[in-house]
């Protein structure tokens, strides 16, 4: 589809909103489908089932099952994204994991569990490359943070959700059940919004007006570095150089580390360590994923009206969140610790827009899918070990709190790697004739 580019500037259409709600939910079935974890390990009988009772090393493996494998996937998800598309690649993603929640449960051995949960990190590899791929597409730089933060309140609305509906079909019906509705929504409701609701890029949506298109297209940005390169691995190769990058790429491992540690062992550690039932354990464990929900949306509308402190408010997300969950370890009142974790995770919600918008500032489309693919398989592999070590010191200490403040000074360190990028990064404006074609590079 061509751009008129004498066509007036009116109020442009809304098809970029559909596309953020069919990824946004893609997002919350996936988030749904690893966190159900967090849940189960806090139930007698699927422990028992699979002889890890009392045993928390074993039980933070299953998430590092999931994790480690999915940051590794990540690097060949990236690539494969380029060349076959976001929409496709996330309907991909969809079928496996459903096929794979049905497996689990029918299982009863921990070790097929486990190899279970390596083909689920595997499977669902593909989505954050993809979803970073839509956005970059779909959206003006001025609306990313906001675009990002749609998508990934769909990560913290799982929780939300997860913790006290899986609890109840667990106390109903028992713990297989849960698995096999996991597999039916992502089936029947995940997978049709993805493959009707979005395009690869504007330029094939059937609906999209030019004015909308007009809209996206120039007011996208990439950084300069990228005018004179042409090919895809010499435009990657520009990604990989800039040293920028990779204080992103370290810093954010802040977040992986930080998000899964927390949101492992909440239920657990409400239940055991501020003795708590179960049921009220999982329901008020929905409650830092409540804050996060409100505080990733508030992130990407500061984010998006405060362009150049995007950075700043990634360090100031972090020193904040390590401060607030030392406190709400240390009070012996259990309503101030759920509170003040409660606003931790929050926070850390709060830097996702703005950190995206970052990145996707950083890198030209056409090489998206492998830029962020990279991204986030170094950070989720550095982040699958925070469940297997938080556990590991839980097992040694007896306690939750050693694990806790380790949390605090990682997220305090990684908050220092982000200063560099304090002053900013703008790019240049797409214009010219490449703009119809969604070409990242400036052309005339």
């Amino acid at each position: 589809m061509g751009i008129n580019r004498n066509l007036p500037m009116l109020f442009p259409t809304k098809s970029r909103f559909r596309v953020a709600i069919a990824i946004s939910f893609a997002f919350f079935v996936a988030y749904f489908d690893r966190t159900n974890v967090a849940v189960l390990i806090a139930n007698q009988d699927f422990n028992q089932t699979f002889g890890i009772d009392g045993n928390k090393a074993a039980q933070g493996l299953l998430l590092t099952a999931f994790l480690f494998p999915y940051g590794l996937a990540n690097f060949a998800a990236g690539p494969l994204g380029d060349k076959i598309g976001g929409r496709k690649a996330v309907s991909i993603s969809i079928v496996s994991w459903t096929v794979l929640m049905v497996l689990m449960g029918s299982t009863s051995n921990y070790i097929f569990l486990i190899v279970l949960r390596i083909l689920l990190g595997i499977g669902e590899s593909i989505m954050t490359p993809a979803c970073n791929m839509i956005v970059a597409q779909w959206f003006p730089d001025k609306e990313r943070a906001r675009a990002n933060s749609a998508w990934l309140a769909g990560l913290y609305l799982a929780p939300v959700f997860s913790y006290p509906v899986i609890a109840w079909i667990i106390s109903a019906f028992g713990w297989r059940m849960s698995f096999y509705v996991l597999g039916a929504i992502g089936l029947f409701i995940a997978l049709p919004l993805m493959w009707f609701w979005t395009r690869d890029t504007p330029e094939q949506d059937p609906y999209i007006t030019q004015n909308e298109l007009l809209y996206i297209r120039s007011g996208q940005i990439v950084a300069k570095q990228f005018i004179q390169e042409d090919g895809f691995w010499k435009q990657a190769g520009v990604v990989f150089k800039n040293y920028k990058y990779w204080l992103c790429v370290f810093a954010y491992c802040g977040y992986t580390v930080g998000f899964w540690g927390i949101g492992t062992f909440m239920p657990s550690y409400l239940k055991e360590q501020r003795h708590l039932g179960f049921e009220l354990a999982s329901l008020i464990a929905v409650l830092p994923w409540i804050a996060a929900t409100i505080l990733t949306i508030l992130g990407g509308l500061i984010g998006d009206r405060k362009v150049r402190i995007r950075a700043l408010l990634w360090s100031i997300g972090y020193v904040l969140a390590a401060a607030l969950s030392y406190m709400g370890i240390l009070t012996s009142y259990v309503g101030m610790s759920v509170l003040l974790i409660s606003l931790a995770v929050g926070l850390l919600a709060f830097t996702l827009g703005p950190m995206y918008a970052v990145i996707q500032e950083m890198v030209p489309h056409n090489v998206a899918g492998i830029s962020f693919g990279v991204f986030n398989g170094l950070t989720y592999i550095v982040g699958s070990f925070g469940p297997a070590l938080f556990g590991m010191i839980v097992d040694k200490t007896n306690s939750f709190n050693i694990g806790f403040y380790l949390l605090d000074i990682w997220l305090i360190l990684t908050a220092i790697a982000v200063i560099p990028l304090w002053k900013g990064h703008r790019g240049v404006k797409l214009t010219g004739s490449k703009l119809d074609s969604g070409s990242s590079k400036t052309v005339g």
